[in-house]
């Protein structure tokens, strides 16, 4: 799709490369230090096109990416970072037609990245012990296109639950005693299937580790660094700020025991 259309997401960005993520709607107005647009205007634009505000300052309107739906997304908690969403996603191969585990929807950055890959074809259960933080997750995995069928978010604890055996193709697990259900994800994979795991500190990694080897191999922890360039002609040079530490991810592949039950 090129021509905006109304209720469409766009993300608008200023000469100086600041930019906003918004809905357009028919009569509603966009305000900045700028001026204000009639967002209504963008309606037939292309992505691409310019717009000006009140006072002749100028935007540029762009297709938003998922990148640009998770950084510029709603948050009651720390988010995951698309440098660390992408790695966790190649490693364990996401792609269309895998059934996917997550527990920790957090404010769905990832369940959102999951969703953007998987299209129609698929399956996402995830699982958020908290229902305010499971409602922000709703309100920004709606922003993209999705067909509802292949998701269920399930607002409870799974430390309560019993998982089904050998049902997922992969898990992600972002909460902050993931060592307490190392045997019920076990449980749940199929064989030889992936497992990440997101951790905020090294005292967690130390207590994972421990659990995670009686259960998986092929464990790999490793930290992501992100840092951007200035990319003007003549003024090459690392930008002052950088995203430094996000978190510790973990990865391993489950192997052939039997060491849990669900019973």
């Amino acid at each position: 799709m090129t021509i905006i259309k109304n209720n469409s997401y766009v993300v608008l960005i200023d000469t100086k490369n600041k930019r906003w993520l918004v809905r357009v709607e028919e009569n509603k107005m966009f305000s900045t230090h700028h001026g204000k647009i009639n967002l209504g205007d963008l309606i037939g634009k292309r992505f691409g096109d310019i717009i000006e505000t009140h006072i002749r300052r100028t935007f540029y309107i762009k297709k938003p990416t998922i990148y640009d739906f998770i950084m510029k997304s709603a948050r009651k908690t720390q988010i995951v970072y698309p440098k660390d969403i992408g790695y966790i996603i190649l490693k364990l191969g996401v792609r269309p037609g895998m059934d996917i585990l997550e527990v920790g929807t957090g404010s769905g950055a990832i369940t959102t990245a999951l969703l953007w890959i998987l299209g129609d074809n698929g399956l996402i259960d995830t699982y958020e012990k908290r229902k305010d933080i499971a409602e922000t997750a709703i309100k920004n995995i709606d922003k993209i296109p999705h067909t509802d069928s292949i998701i269920k978010l399930y607002i409870e604890d799974i430390r309560r639950i019993e998982l089904d055996k050998e049902k997922y193709d992969a898990a992600i697990i972002d909460i902050d005693s993931p060592w307490e259900i190392i045997g019920k994800i076990h449980y749940s994979l199929k064989s030889g299937a992936g497992v990440a795991f997101i951790l905020p500190t090294y005292n967690q990694l130390d207590k994972l580790v421990e659990e995670l080897e009686k259960y998986f191999i092929d464990i790999e922890a490793v930290e992501l660094f992100y840092r951007k360039l200035q990319a003007k002609k003549g003024k090459i040079r690392p930008e002052f700020r950088m995203i430094g530490y996000t978190a510790i991810v973990v990865t391993a592949m489950k192997k052939n025991i039997q060491l849990y039950s669900k019973s």
